[in-house]
This record gives C-alpha cells, sequence and structure tokens, in this order.
C-alpha cells in the first residue's frame, strides 16, 4: 500500500485552521480540567499527563484562566514515527503554529523526557537562542541534551 503525506491547506505540514472546532474544543477543555492520567503499557508507565488549572506566577493577575500541561514521556520510544517524512522546516512551521495557539489560549505545554523537561511551548515559554531558529516567542528550549534524546528516541523504531 502505496504512503501518501498528509497535505492540509496546500502546505506540507501539519495545519490547524483557524476555524477548527475539535482544536477549539480540545482547547476548552484543556482549560476547565485539572488533574492527571497515566498511561501503562504491558505494566509499565509509558506516558503521564499532568494539568493544572490557574496556576499563576507570582505578580500575574488573577483575572484570566492559566493552564499548564505536562506531558512526560516515560518511555519515548513507545512514540516512535519511524515513517515520518516530514521535513524540520515543516515540523518548525507545526511547532510554531500550535505555539502561538496554545500561546492565545493561556496554555502552557511542556514536554518532558523521562521527568526531565525538554520542551516548553506556549503562553508562559521564554525562549533566548531558540527564538533565532524557531522566530516564535512561544517556544522553549529548556535542554538541548532532553530534546536531542527526545529526537533520537522518536526516530529509533
Amino acid at each position: 500500500m502505496e504512503r501518501k503525506n498528509m497535505i492540509l491547506f496546500g502546505r506540507k505540514h501539519l495545519h490547524v485552521s483557524e476555524t477548527d472546532q475539535i482544536v477549539d474544543d480540545i482547547f476548552k477543555i484543556l482549560n476547565s480540567t485539572s488533574g492527571f492520567v497515566k498511561l501503562e503499557v504491558a505494566n509499565r508507565p509509558a506516558l503521564k499527563i499532568d494539568i493544572n488549572r490557574n496556576d499563576q506566577a507570582e505578580g500575574e493577575d488573577n483575572d484570566n484562566d492559566r493552564t499548564i500541561v505536562k506531558l512526560d514521556l516515560l518511555e519515548p520510544t513507545f512514540f516512535s514515527v519511524p515513517d515520518d517524512e516530514t521535513g524540520i522546516f515543516d515540523k518548525l512551521r507545526t511547532a510554531t503554529e500550535f505555539a502561538q495557539k496554545l500561546a492565545d489560549n493561556g496554555i502552557t505545554f511542556s514536554l518532558l523526557r523521562k521527568g526531565r523537561e525538554a520542551i516548553t511551548l506556549g503562553e508562559r515559554a521564554r525562549p533566548s537562542l531558540s527564538r533565532l531558529i524557531t522566530k516564535s516567542d512561544y517556544i522553549q528550549v529548556n535542554s538541548l541534551k532532553e530534546s536531542a534524546k527526545l529526537k533520537n528516541d522518536f526516530d529509533d523504531a
């Protein structure tokens, strides 16, 4: 069976439309939910999602709801994508759009690898050097080492 690249709206990256009701509903759920989910595969922890709502930083207004989502890939190789043919620039464009949408909705998304922060997307991201690469104020590379390990984990299949 021939595998075709996913092309949405004429672009070669995963693109979310401004009017995507499913994405809007996901953001609404995230902004109204707190708690955590842990996924186990063959009695081994694989993933933990921790959602904290209204987690204001010191000095912030409490008028707006804020949500912190931490996605901890406890067994990252479980989530590898061996047939991913998307290029690095397409992935960066997708990440930039996703991070902007998170920030617009008051959500911060942290990607962890085995408990160590790798990347932060969204409202509370504070990029430094990564801003030069991503051209985004909403993507922060917390640890280059963990991000590289995470990429290697995704590539290993």
